[in-house]
């Protein structure tokens, strides 16, 4: 396995360096070794990557499917439901208020408190207290052990990126627009909003992923989940259409080593 450092890999991450399949080589995450052994760093590496790359294996199977579901329950999902228009809506870019994507993005982090506060409610889900803060988990009466524990995995994944897909959304479109002021073109494929985009993606295809996951142990939830992961595709769909060049963006590492 090399050890070698890959140059600005952390520019295009997602802060989650506990799950990173790079950690060994990243300057940030790795500079000091004599706190972080190498071998620890490195066996945490081949541990993430396959974690990753079944996640990202399951996205072959799992796109296709919703994308006939939405066909068969007549969901478009290129079209936004239900944003508000409100002219105070709560956007960190004030000159971003007819924004759908950016509204939607809100829109999904609001609708992920509401659910998993939901599913405590009903004591299919705990509140767990950890140190910095406080994060939901299964119930441990509601599974099996194993059926848990992967539970635990995807609803991890949701909250991580719940708040983080609207963060970097709200960073794409500000790249974005100073990239028109500066007078550069989108189709440039190695400007900072296509790299920006790339990142949405990745979080946005990981979370379906995730929500998918959990579906499969709470198949009550079908429909309130569902309502989740077209949200999220619609996002998805639009992004790939703004943004044509993102998926052809390499990200330092992560797209070279997958």
């Amino acid at each position: 396995m090399t050890t070698d450092k890959i140059a600005n890999i952390y520019v295009f991450c997602d802060r989650w360096c506990e799950r990173c399949a790079f950690g060994s080589r990243c300057e940030a995450y790795a500079a000091d070794e004599t706190i972080r052994k190498k071998e620890m760093l490195q066996a945490g590496d081949e541990k993430n990557r396959l974690f990753w790359k079944s996640i990202h294996l399951s996205m072959q199977t799992i796109f296709p499917e919703i994308e006939t579901i939405a066909t068969n329950e007549h969901v478009d999902l290129d079209i936004f439901e239900g944003l508000s228009k409100g002219k105070k809506f709560d956007l960190f870019q004030h000159k971003a208020v007819n924004n759908e994507v950016l509204k939607a993005g809100r829109k999904y982090e609001d609708a992920v408190d509401d659910w998993l506060d939901a599913m405590a409610d009903k004591g299919e889900l705990k509140m767990m207290e950890f140190m910095p803060g406080s994060v939901f988990r299964v119930n441990p009466d509601v599974l099996p052990e194993a059926d848990k524990n992967r539970t635990n995995n995807f609803i991890e994944i949701v909250m991580r990126y719940q708040l983080q897909i609207y963060l970097k959304l709200s960073r794409l479109y500000y790249t974005q627009g100073k990239e028109m002021e500066e007078g550069q073109s989108r189709e440039n494929d190695s400007i900072a909003s296509n790299g920006a985009a790339k990142m949405v993606l990745e979080l946005i295809n990981r979370s379906v992923v995730a929500w998918w996951g959990i579906l499969q142990f709470f198949p009550s939830q079908k429909k309130s989940i569902h309502v989740m992961v077209f949200l999220l595709m619609r996002l998805k769909k639009r992004i790939e259409k703004e943004f044509p060049q993102a998926n052809e963006f390499i990200r330092p590492g992560f797209d070279e080593n997958l």
